[in-house]
């Protein structure tokens, strides 16, 4: 089935939807490369992914085009990289042609792709080279890569040769696909597994949900790096034969220009993007092709969702998953009344995540493991086909994770009964595990301490994460430091964590407040930090 998966009871049961095995799968395609080759056939000529570069020239592949790049390219992997089936190869790319290609190629040689972000520290990218036992790094030629970390450019894919795979068959619906690292250091990651059945029966949800149909677009620039990224801008439109737009980044000054111009119906975002627009943009309206925003990744505040629905004229649908459920397990219904969307994202103080989506069933559940009432603060919990096979190379974490046979996802939150549409959608308040979530990124806060402790010039430290509006959170620490914040603290940190995870403020105490048995008192940490 997989490299190191171990199945038990929770594992089968944290994998059943309406009492569908895992191993049975559902009504689509058995992979997201045979949902490819198939609109390959249907609809040969039709544009599939269009790149948008910083000079904002465009480039375009249709479906044809697609299925036989990604096919040249799993080619030149096999004979210039040796790539076997089986075999993890790490990708750093950049949202580009290339990168994207790459995706496909690595997954039809049936190797297995692990996604590593050009902005990770050596360190960290290192441990998770070592952890997967990679035997390559691919890089996109628009990424510098990571000092000491040795990784082959990819090629100009459309000057490739016309020499492609001879493979023994496709991969198995249960083979791993991809890899993607969670968490914001190198000791706490754990590295998650999905398979090629969870990734297209995310896409399938995707397509079902937001009744996506050839023709459509969408609009993204979450990198392709992430797990959003690469499931809803990327995977999910293709399997519904839909058109990408993948532009290489946010630019909030440029985006009215560029969503005007290539007018999709569906724009994909996070709510500190959705920040910086309501400050830049000044002139224009949406086009009429325009639907709505999908919004993930981060919390969303209700005064945001009513800025964007007053200024701009638009809805937000949100949604809400993890890397360990393949992207989105939740999300707004995008077919509500004006009633019901004001009701339920609008005049409320925490807008709801949505519903469960096709493949996936959500519960909320105590800490015996037993569903609580609507109303009820429980645990959001998490089974169905779109959740991934395990951590790779940690059964430990995997049999805590599937406790009980459902995934436990660490968040808080209840059911919220709405008698008008006959639904009872998931809110979110708070998270039982200490991590932080800023631009998008988990960042565990026990890690972050336990690397500001090992320095030389600290005696203790605590961190605690706040709202931020464009971030989402941000970091705040609590430091013991004798001889006061040590100048290097800031390189200290670099060395493990990501530029965006660092810290944005901290503050010298006399001592952190703890329990007479050492652990941290978190709640006393904004006051104690005038935050």
């Amino acid at each position: 089935m997989t490299r190191d998966a171990t199945p038990d009871r929770d594992w089968a049961e944290a994998h059943r939807y309406r009492d569908v095995p895992y191993d049975n799968g559902l009504d689509t395609y058995p992979t997201v490369l045979a949902a490819l080759d198939d609109q390959a056939r249907r609809q040969p000529t039709a544009s599939c992914l269009t790149t948008v570069a910083p000079d904002g020239s465009r480039t375009t592949v249709t479906f044809v085009e697609a299925r036989d790049l990604s096919e040249r390219l799993a080619g030149w992997l096999a004979r210039e990289c040796g790539l076997r089936p089986g075999d993890v190869i790490g990708l750093q790319p950049a949202n580009d042609l290339p990168s994207a290609m790459a995706i496909l190629a690595v997954l039809r040689t049936r190797a297995v792709c692990l996604l590593l972000s050009p902005h990770d520290p050596a360190g960290r990218v290192r441990a998770q080279l070592e952890s997967q036992q990679a035997v390559a790094v691919l890089r996109s030629p628009a990424v510098a890569g990571v000092a000491g970390i040795e990784a082959v450019e990819l090629p100009a894919v459309r000057a490739l040769p016309d020499a492609r795979l001879r493979s023994d068959g496709p991969p198995e619906p249960t083979d791993d696909a991809l890899l993607f690292s969670t968490s914001g250091s190198t000791t706490a990651a754990k590295v998650v597994a999905q398979s090629h059945r969870n990734a297209v029966t995310n896409a399938e949800a995707f397509r079902r949900h937001h009744r996506l149909e050839p023709g459509d677009r969408l609009l993204g620039f979450l990198p392709i790096y992430h797990v959003n990224g690469v499931h809803s801008t990327l995977l999910g439109p293709i399997v519904a034969g839909a058109q990408v737009i993948l532009a290489h980044g946010l630019d909030p000054l440029g985006y009215p220009a560029l969503l005007r111009s290539v007018r999709p119906r569906i724009a994909s975002v996070v709510p500190s993007a959705l920040e910086a627009l309501l400050v830049t943009w000044r002139d224009g309206g949406l086009p009429p092709e325009f639907r709505y925003f999908l919004s993930a990744a981060a919390p969303l505040g209700a005064q945001t969702a009513r800025d964007v629905y007053d200024q701009l004229g638009a809805r937000i649908v949100q949604g809400y998953g993890l890397t360990e459920t393949t992207n989105f397990a939740t999300t707004m219904p995008p077919d509500l009344t004006e009633d019901d969307y004001r009701r339920l994202m609008l005049d409320t103080d925490i807008p709801p995540i949505g519903v469960a989506l096709h493949g996936n069933e959500v519960s909320v559940r105590n800490s015996t493991g037993e569903p609580v009432p609507a109303g009820t603060v429980g645990e959001i919990q998490v089974r169905g086909h779109n959740v991934m096979s395990r951590y790779a190379g940690n059964s430990e974490a995997t049999a805590q994770a599937f406790s009980g046979g459902w995934f436990h996802t660490g968040d808080l939150g209840m059911l919220r009964a709405d008698p008008a549409t006959g639904r009872e959608y998931v809110v979110i308040t708070g998270r039982i595990k200490n991590m932080a979530k800023v631009r998008g990124e988990a960042v565990s806060l026990e890690e972050m301490e336990r690397v500001l402790q090992a320095h030389p010039g600290v005696v203790d430290a605590a961190c605690v994460a706040t709202p931020d509006r464009l971030a989402g959170e941000q970091i705040l620490v609590a430091l013991v430091a004798p001889e006061g914040v040590p100048s290097d603290l800031t390189d200290h940190l670099r060395q493990v964590f990501a530029e965006a995870a660092l810290p944005r403020r901290v503050v010298l105490v006399e001592a952190v407040p703890r329990t007479p048995t050492g652990k941290i008192r978190r709640p006393e940490l904004p006051d104690l930090l005038g935050s």
